[in-house]
């Protein structure tokens, strides 16, 4: 989740909030009222209507702009919101929140729409490439994506194998033009569900093992996209393209947000919690490994496929993800929030007071003015899945 300073938190919760966006990149700024409207596609932790592990998943906007001159057309901007001020007119103290460098590629007409920013905060949506362009008249219909939306081509390895995984998740952002955000020094403290630590024998703390494996040869036909996800599983994680337009890789942690029924529509959820319990993990034909109760009576199965996985990977990760549950949810954010992360975990709490757990597989959102928000969790039940 997104952090941002008091008084922009204070407003994105209140009922009284108008947003613009903000578009740029090295030449031109467009903002206010320039961008009428955008909708995203649903960011996602999963290709199915199932929790995963390993999905690398792209996202993108549609913006409507009122402008007939931008070329944007494989152009690369930074796309952001921010609360605007409208109750008075542009001042110098209004203008006292831009560098010169910003203000200098405003037009007269764009400042004085400007209202005044929120704190001098812009929160940043992600950074995307221009994929589609249509105009009509003075407007423009453009469809911005993330770089992983040139990842289904076939990957050809720039470095010598046999390599590191981490030198082949560099390889393949910096083909893709990423930058590769994840750190491969700090191991990762392990605990249990509710947030207990876990300790080994002689009272040691476990932590994840080196999850830097060897990696020999490339299957025939693989694609950047499909190498990347098998990195992410041997980490027990999904990957993804953050707000700084960095490939990033997550599991769902702890909640960081309660939600009631004020500014949400009442969620459909799942009739009882799916609950972790057992791991498979098909290697080759002829090699399965498996973990927990893999024969569906306890709980869910969770399924995947990776040829580079060893038993002391499947046991570190599994030790990161045993036990994980969740509600299978679908919910309407009246009151979108632009803070939320997908892989965030949030809890609805219920006029009863039932909480659940949800975590934000899916993520689209639709700005026009106001923000809102679709989000649900996927997830079979144990009947579906068998």
């Amino acid at each position: 989740m997104y952090t941002t300073s008091t008084t922009v938190s204070s407003r994105i919760e209140s009922y009284c909030r108008t947003w613009r966006m903000w578009l740029e990149n090295d030449e031109s700024v467009i903002m206010g009222d320039n961008i009428m409207s955008a909708t995203s596609d649903v960011q996602s932790t999963s290709l199915s209507d199932d929790i995963e592990l390993g999905a690398v998943c792209s996202q993108s906007w549609a913006l409507q702009i009122n402008d007939a001159e931008t070329r944007f057309l494989g152009s690369e901007y930074d796309l952001s919101l921010y609360l605007a001020d409208l109750t008075g007119v542009t001042t110098y103290s209004t203008l006292e929140s831009y560098t010169y460098a910003e203000l200098s590629k405003l037009t007269v007409e764009q400042i004085s729409k400007l209202g005044e920013v929120l704190g001098g905060e812009r929160i940043p949506l992600g950074r995307f490439t221009c994929v589609k362009s249509k105009k009509s008249g003075g407007n423009t219909e453009v469809t911005f994506a993330d770089r992983l939306y040139f990842s289904d081509k076939t990957y050809v390895p720039k470095v010598k194998l046999p390599a590191w995984s981490k030198a082949v998740e560099d390889d393949i952002c910096k083909q893709l033009g990423l930058q590769n955000g994840n750190d491969y020094t700090i191991p990762a403290k392990l605990r249990v569900k509710g947030g207990a630590r876990l300790y080994g024998k002689g009272h040691i703390r476990l932590k994840t093992a080196n999850f830097d494996f060897k990696i020999s040869s490339i299957p025939k036909d693989t694609t950047m996209r499909q190498m990347l996800s098998y990195i992410a599983s041997a980490q027990g994680e999904f990957g993804f393209v953050d707000r700084y337009g960095r490939y990033v890789r997550k599991w769902y942690g702890s909640s960081v947000k309660i939600l009631d029924n004020n500014t949400i529509d009442l969620p459909t959820l799942g009739e009882r919690p799916n609950v972790l319990a057992g791991i498979v993990c098909k290697v080759s034909d002829s090699e399965t490994l498996r973990l927990g109760n893999t024969t569906g009576s306890a709980g869910r199965v969770l399924e995947f496929e990776n040829p580079y996985m060893t038993m002391s990977l499947l046991r570190s990760l599994w030790h990161r993800i045993g036990g994980f549950s969740w509600y299978t949810t679908e919910l309407f954010h009246r009151l979108g929030d632009p803070r939320f992360d997908v892989g965030d975990v949030i809890t609805y709490v219920s006029e009863s007071g039932e909480s659940y757990d949800i975590p934000i597989t899916n993520i689209g959102f639709n700005f026009d003015g106001g923000l809102s928000a679709d989000i649900s969790a996927v997830g079979l039940s144990v009947e579906e899945q068998l």
